[in-house]
């Protein structure tokens, strides 16, 4: 079966079940829902300790003659800051997360943003190993 005529049979081309809401889209339904859900505020988790760990190896790399090249989160360290600024926006992403119903869109949108901050981490270390060698 195609994804066009799953989805005008109400279901998705994986099988599960889909209610179709006034608009036209599909929602998901219990189990698949939740799972979205579930992804989404992990996901969430995940950024909460990839940003503090951004933040904590910014301050460990402008400690050794580095620079922060974000004029906005420059601005935001400089008034000791950056770090609240970011867990306030993810308390409010997480807010709104449990009080909608759950999109696939965020939770790839929430899982991307997960693997950019990871993969920003990561090159703090290796920038900080290097300075440090």
């Amino acid at each position: 079966m195609t994804g066009s005529v799953a989805g005008e049979l109400g279901t998705s081309p994986l099988g599960s079940s889909q209610a179709r809401s006034s608009g036209g889209r599909s929602r998901l339904s219990g189990v698949v829902a939740a799972r979205v859900r579930l992804v989404t505020l992990v996901a969430i988790a995940a950024l909460v300790v990839l940003n503090g760990a951004d933040v904590v190896t910014t301050h460990m790399l402008l400690a050794h003659r580095g620079v922060e090249a974000n004029p906005l989160s420059s601005l935001l360290l400089a008034s000791s800051s950056l770090l609240w600024v970011k867990l306030a926006l993810l308390l409010l992403l997480g807010a709104k997360v449990l009080n909608s119903r759950p999109r696939l869109g965020v939770m790839g949108a929430a899982c991307f943003a997960a693997g950019i901050y990871a993969t920003a981490v990561l090159s703090n270390l290796l920038v900080l190993h290097l300075a440090l060698s």
